[in-house]
Order: C-alpha cells, then sequence, then structure tokens
C-alpha cells in the first residue's frame, strides 16, 4: 500500500503544479469596434470611454465620464442633418477631423486609419460635427490623452413609436485606437 501512495502524491505534486490559479489583471483594451447611440434607458445613456476600452453607461456609481456621446444634429426647422459627437458633462474641445474620405473609398479611409501614427496636439473642437461614413478624427480624451476612431456607420431619424412625442434618435459605429500613456503617437 506504502509503494501505492507514492506515485499517487508524485502525480498530486505534478498536476498541482501545472495548475496556474493566479489571477493577473487584464491590460484595458487599446483598440476595437463599437456602437453608440441615443437612447437612455432609466435616465442613463450609453456613451464610450477611451480608458474604460469600451461604452459605459453614464451617470455611473464610479463616476466615470464617456469620452464620447453621440447626439442629433437637426437645424433650426427641426429637419434631422444627421449625428455629431460631444463629449459628456461639460464641453471640452476634444476632436479634430483628420480626414474625410467618400463613400465609395471604404478601404481607403480603413488604410488612412491604419497607417495614421501621429495626432495633432492642439486646434481641437467641443464637437465632432458633422460626423459621416469614413471619417477619421482625433480625440482627446477626459484625462487628456489620444484616440483616433474611423466612423463605419450613422443613422438619425425620429422615432415616431410614440405619435405624441416622437423622439430624436441618433447611432454611430466606429473602429477605435487609444494611446493610454498619453503619447499622440500610435
Amino acid at each position: 500500500m506504502k509503494y501505492l501512495i507514492i506515485p499517487i502524491l508524485f502525480l498530486l505534486t505534478i498536476f498541482t503544479n501545472s495548475c496556474d490559479n493566479s489571477v493577473e489583471p487584464t491590460p484595458p483594451k487599446t483598440s476595437g469596434e463599437t456602437t453608440i447611440n441615443t437612447k437612455i434607458v432609466n435616465y442613463k445613456y450609453t456613451g464610450f470611454s477611451f480608458s474604460q476600452g469600451g461604452n459605459i453607461e453614464y451617470p455611473n456609481s464610479n463616476n466615470i465620464t464617456p469620452d464620447i456621446i453621440v447626439l442629433v444634429q437637426t437645424n433650426e426647422t427641426g429637419n434631422i442633418l444627421g449625428v455629431f459627437f460631444s463629449s459628456a458633462g461639460t464641453l471640452k474641445s476634444s476632436f479634430i477631423l483628420i480626414k474625410q474620405f467618400n463613400d465609395a473609398n471604404t478601404d481607403s479611409a480603413q488604410v488612412f486609419f491604419d497607417n495614421l501614427t501621429e495626432v495633432p496636439d492642439s486646434n481641437y473642437m467641443d464637437l465632432a460635427l458633422p460626423v459621416k461614413v469614413n471619417q477619421i478624427w482625433a480625440v482627446k480624451t477626459i484625462d487628456d490623452k489620444f484616440g483616433k476612431i474611423l466612423i463605419l456607420h450613422t443613422e438619425a431619424y425620429a422615432d415616431s413609436s410614440n405619435p405624441s412625442s416622437p423622439t430624436l434618435f441618433g447611432e454611430a459605429s466606429f473602429k477605435w485606437k487609444y494611446q493610454p500613456n498619453g503619447s499622440m503617437n500610435f
């Protein structure tokens, strides 16, 4: 019996040492693709946070402010023109249009976005207005770091499901890349 216990202990030692139960912190995402919209649920809306690596509800219990929210642009007569971006909370110079390609140049826009290795450090505007497909924007985040986005899709309309109170709906999808060290280089 004692000769059987030694091999079992040996196997248990090997098995225990081969299992790594340590939990390393996951580094935040620095690139991806997302969609944000104007829909409000329980008095909260969804915005995008570069530092969180994705969409977040706002307001939230962690007091994290989104870097980008989407809004619907209308003219003085109420006609819908499209969508635009703003920072959440107070207006902050956060957006600069780097380049715009026409709708047929999706591949060219993607190549330009992928090869954009540096964004400017000045001349940012409070709003990204208007936001259109195949635009590349640089974004200065809430904590003064930098990101870049490629607009993939936009949509804006009046939701008339409640005829007595139509609401404006806007949505934007984009690819993004973030530089968490504060550099303007990607």
